[in-house]
């Protein structure tokens, strides 16, 4: 465990530090706040809660030397699959996250055999973008742990108990400490570009992504439709669930947009369900098959952007008695 905790703490670090040596060479830095909570459906069960900071900048030349080879090879494989960029424009940004995942009776003390694991989750990541005018790929390098260092428990009992609500009961079962990775590739391509009621932009824009580790593995398809103001300036940051990339990187004052999502995956593995990959403990059979409903919409302030959607997922397991709804909030600056 203390392996875990310096190797943690050295990633969390690090991601600090490339963040202070960008700001050194006078590079503007766009961060963005984003809290997510089923409070929506009043009932905890599934993800039940999750916070993330995030910060970027417009080009790669603002990171360090590391961060500039890292994108130089990135580049050579975007080209390899017809993604043409200007490769010292690239943004590139940081994430940290934690998220709480619960089975929907926490009043249980005991494990529930037909019900996901109590996990808690935070993890550090590092994106890059590349994009033109037609398309996008992004690609996330993602490092984190699972298990009770995460102090998911005394996080999610403090917040019940300010807000009034059932202590959870079976923390005592969760998922026990393990590192966890994610390698990722998205790609975004715009299908078509119009108007909506002859007064705003409209577009239809194509989505996938792979992604491969132990915290979780994936690959999947969908489509999103907008309407709004100044959707090429989001273009390069459409994401399923707005707030969890930072739009404010491109956006104007008087930009805003709503949309719809419609995105299938099948998924191979997820921690998160199914326990620990090399340790005894709780889990639930996945179901592979996946499907996800978003309705999202972001306005952009002069110096603020808000953002909010709502997400509900199909069965993650067999035997679910409920599906997965969540609402994000995100603050751009």
């Amino acid at each position: 465990m203390q392996t875990l905790f310096r190797l943690l703490a050295t990633l969390i670090i690090f991601l600090f530090f490339s963040s202070v040596q960008a700001q050194e060479n006078d590079c503007n830095r766009y961060s963005s706040v984003v809290w997510e909570n089923d409070a929506i459906v009043q009932d905890d069960g599934g993800y039940t809660n999750g916070f993330a900071y995030n910060w970027g900048y417009k080009s790669i030349s603002c990171g360090g030397s590391w961060a500039q080879q890292m994108n130089s090879w990135l580049a050579k494989f975007s080209l390899f699959h017809g993604q043409e960029h200007e490769e010292t424009n690239s943004p590139y940004s940081y994430q940290l996250a934690h998220a709480i995942f619960t089975p929907s009776d926490i009043n249980e003390s005991e494990i529930i055999p037909d019900d996901r694991p109590y996990t808690g989750l935070m993890y550090g990541a590092l994106n890059f973008y590349h994009h033109d005018e037609q398309s996008t790929t992004h690609y996330e390098l993602l490092f984190g742990a699972v298990g009770p260092l995460t102090q998911a428990e005394e996080i999610q009992k403090f917040i019940h108990e300010i807000i009034g609500t059932d202590t959870p009961n079976g923390w005592d079962n969760q998922t026990r400490n393990e590192p966890v990775f994610r390698l990722g590739v998205d790609k975004i391509w715009k299908l078509h570009s119009g108007s909506f009621l002859q007064r705003y932009e409209s577009d239809i824009i194509g989505m996938s992504d792979v992604k491969a580790g132990n915290l979780s593995s994936d690959i999947g398809a969908g489509l999103s439709y907008r309407i709004g103001k100044g959707l090429n300036n989001s273009f390069p940051y459409h994401s399923i669930v707005p707030g969890r990339s930072i739009p404010s990187l491109m956006l104007n004052p008087g930009n805003w947009g709503v949309f719809f999502t419609l995105y299938g995956n099948y998924v191979f593995n997820d921690i998160t369900v199914e326990g620990n990959t090399h340790k005894d403990s709780h889990g639930v059979p996945l179901t592979h098959e996946q499907l996800r409903y978003v309705i999202a919409g972001y306005y952009q302030l002069k110096n603020y952007g808000l953002s909010a959607s709502i997400q509900q997922s199909s069965d993650q397991f067999e035997d679910a008695d409920e599906n997965t709804v969540f609402l994000t909030l995100g603050l751009s600056y």
